[in-house]
């Protein structure tokens, strides 16, 4: 009996009549297309993708030549005033032998560098830094933030006019700006330095910070990115004062504290913490004698410990 009433029970709600089977069907029609518009909509959309991915990769170049176009069909007044940067890099340079790249990262527009060059190009020359204001286009704002780092090899300064002979002659004086202390700069100064931007700064000073301090200049190569010629520029800037590093306490570190050192890894870390627990404390001498280390590597580390 209880058999029957649950087969009737299912069957009443399992049944379905002519109508309600053919709502069914067109139902399972729908889905079956939407499921078969969705499969297809990755390979209509990639069509499109493929347009989108050519169009960009053709506009920046398009949009650099119109950029171009523009900044030669604009006023002076307004190329100067929007095409200069006042706030650029500041370092001496002599008119007479700088390079387009110097220029433009001193201030000068694309266009007013390629005047200057084209002007030295011509026999032009700069005999003193007011020469520079003759050149068609520098603003007297350009000149002024230019004029203190503007050094001509040579140049004589007058005096006084106040008569028909120069009463006294002056070389013009170049300051020279103090080196940089490395381990204590802060990322305000180091973003200043000639040839290094904010993305270098935060990679120094990062690197710096997990070695706790540099003791060799060299360790600047250390840091993604650092090339020849960038290494040389930078260095000839900075100074460094290798007893402002940050040494590591090695008889009382724990390996999670040692391990985080650039110089050591896992394996390292925990065969100097294992060999002070079971000997006592790790001198200059002992670490040496490990062959945990060859000598290259040995001379990069033992700076930073303390015994």
């Amino acid at each position: 009996m209880p058999f029957r009433k649950i087969k009737s029970f299912l069957f009443n709600f399992f049944h379905f009549n002519k109508q309600e089977r053919n709502g069914v069907f067109v139902l399972c029609i729908i889905i079956a297309f939407l499921f078969g518009v969705r499969l297809l909509m990755p390979f209509l959309l990639n069509r499109n993708d493929n347009v989108q991915l050519i169009h960009l990769s053709v506009n920046p170049k398009v949009s650099s030549l119109e950029k171009e176009r523009e900044d030669d069909q604009l006023p002076q007044e307004e190329t100067k005033e929007n095409l200069q940067s006042y706030s650029a890099e500041r370092f001496v340079f002599n008119p007479n032998t700088v390079t387009q790249e110097e220029a433009m990262a001193l201030g000068f527009s694309r266009k007013l560098s390629t005047t200057l060059i084209n002007f030295r190009n011509k026999g032009g020359k700069f005999h003193k830094p007011e020469d520079l204001k003759k050149l068609y286009g520098v603003s007297h704002k350009l000149y002024n933030a230019l004029e203190p780092y503007i050094l001509i090899p040579g140049e004589k300064k007058e005096l006084r006019r106040d008569t028909l002979y120069l009463t006294g002659i002056a070389e013009r004086k170049v300051i020279s700006k103090p080196l940089l202390e490395i381990n204590t700069a802060d990322s305000l100064s180091i973003v200043y330095l000639k040839g290094i931007g904010p993305g270098f700064t935060k990679r120094i000073i990062k690197y710096r910070t997990l070695l706790g301090g540099f003791h060799s200049l060299n360790q600047l190569k250390e840091i993604y990115g650092m090339n020849d010629s960038l290494f040389l520029t930078l260095t000839s800037q900075i100074q460094l004062n290798a007893n402002a590093i940050t040494a590591i306490p090695i008889n009382s570190v724990d390996i999670n504290g040692l391990k985080k050192h650039p110089y050591f890894n896992f394996q390292s870390a925990q065969a100097l913490i294992n060999y002070r627990i079971k000997h006592g404390k790790l001198t200059e001498s002992i670490i040496k004698g490990m062959g945990l280390f060859n000598e290259e590597k040995l001379k990069l580390i033992l700076p930073y410990l303390s015994y």
